[in-house]
């Protein structure tokens, strides 16, 4: 029988050192409660509800697959003034709900026997294990990749050799997302130039600072399901400059930057320093952001979401259940994510035990193999990633917490 070896106090370490990596995805986690049910029931253990990410831990302790997100709406009825009698002018108290499901996700590699190992002054073993599991490993991008796909509603036709997730044809894409992916809600579907749709986008239709101007004006004009901005704890400024974030891929980044002043530019970058000073350390900050409008801007740095020419995409249509139909762009198209709070809902399950041990949300093991000639590590983990979307009173639906820009850009 093969030999198995776990290490509960290593594999919570092994969580904790996950969720402070500085990646895309928990850059937009904060640590607050936020409310949160298990179906069925009413459990805690979730983080800030200000956070573009809400990351859901309840189900590691408790059994199901499943967990419901509840949004209750505003009350907006006139009031009662004067004398007049409350009977009869009251206002239900109403809500939307969403379910979010998890799913179990491994992955194996193999550092080679005792003779790979005579033949390198490298610990294999420590290396196959960082590979998996460490800063910048296998883990840490597959995360990012999901988080990015879920957020921006499409995979895209990017290929690089880095990237992990397979295009959306591949016939283990819907295992891998767990959710399916969702196309942007009509209402939060921004185009550049003067695109009013992905197949209008003509190759004038950069991003530029109007693009960022535009948005904004959009965000402050919606009359329901508001987007909200960002509020990470400890944000001296959260009610006096509501902020959003908006990550840009690499030709938009470029085009923005081309087609902005060297004046504005610099008044975007002081921006953001300033606005730096009202939350203590938070990475979000960290390396080159720019500030306009109460939006930050930064750059997607390893992957993006693009179309190629011709590719059918899905859009959502301009109906409340958001029905999706497909168009094709007749350029080459970037899209960029902008966030709010409550964006993305992520929960995690109990990977269960190994070797008597718990591996709680995230585990590693090592099994020996060939009579202990050699070993295999692998790493586990029981996740799942939603976009948060809900319906107004009225029904109309629509994400909560994210918007898209589609561009042309430059080549």
């Amino acid at each position: 029988m093969p030999v198995v070896k776990s290490n509960k106090v290593e594999n919570g370490a092994l969580f904790a050192d996950m969720t402070r990596q500085p990646n895309f995805t928990n850059l937009m986690v904060d640590t607050a409660d936020m409310s949160i049910k298990k179906k069925g029931d009413s459990v805690r253990g979730q983080s800030g509800k200000g956070a573009p990410i809400v990351r859901v831990t309840n189900l590691a302790k408790e059994a199901g697959d499943e967990v419901e997100m509840d949004v209750f709406h505003i009350l907006n009825k006139t009031p009662t003034m004067g004398d007049k009698p409350l009977d009869g002018r009251g206002e239900t108290l109403t809500s939307s709900s969403m379910d979010l499901k998890i799913l179990q996700g491994r992955h194996m590699v193999n550092p080679g026997g005792k003779m790979a190992q005579q033949r390198t002054k490298h610990e294999l073993k420590a290396i196959a294990r960082n590979e998996l599991a460490g800063k910048g490993g296998y883990y840490s991008r597959l995360c990012d990749e999901t988080t990015l796909y879920h957020l921006a509603g499409a995979r895209g036709t990017r290929e690089a050799t880095h990237l992990i997730v397979p295009g959306q044809a591949h016939p283990e894409f819907g295992e891998i997302l767990v959710n399916g992916l969702q196309a942007p809600t009509y209402d939060r579907h921004f185009y550049g130039g003067d695109a009013t749709s992905l197949n209008d986008i003509d190759s004038s239709d950069v991003f530029t600072l109007d693009t960022v101007e535009n948005m904004r004006l959009l965000i402050d004009e919606q009359d329901s399901m508001v987007m909200q901005p960002i509020r990470f704890k400890g944000d001296m400024l959260a009610d006096e400059d509501p902020m959003y974030v908006l990550y840009l891929t690499p030709r938009q980044f470029k085009d923005f930057k081309a087609t902005t002043s060297a004046k504005q530019w610099q008044e975007m970058y002081a921006a953001a320093k300033n606005r730096t000073a009202s939350i203590s350390k938070n990475p979000i900050f960290a390396g080159d952001c720019y500030f306009w409008e109460g939006i930050l801007i930064k750059k997607m740095n390893s992957n993006w979401v693009e179309f190629a020419a011709g590719t059918p995409v899905n859009v959502c249509q301009n109906v409340n259940e958001a029905t999706e139909t497909t168009v094709a762009p007749g350029v080459n198209v970037h899209r960029g994510v902008l966030l709010g709070a409550q964006a993305l809902g992520w929960a995690f399950g109990n990977v269960g035990s190994q070797g008597g041990d718990d591996m709680g949300y995230v585990g590693i093991t090592e099994e020996e193999k060939d009579h202990g000639n050699a070993y295999e590590i692998s790493c586990r983990w029981m996740d799942g990633k939603k976009k948060i979307r809900f319906a107004d009173k009225n029904g109309r639906k629509n994400d909560h917490g994210v918007m898209v820009v589609d561009t042309a850009v430059s080549q």
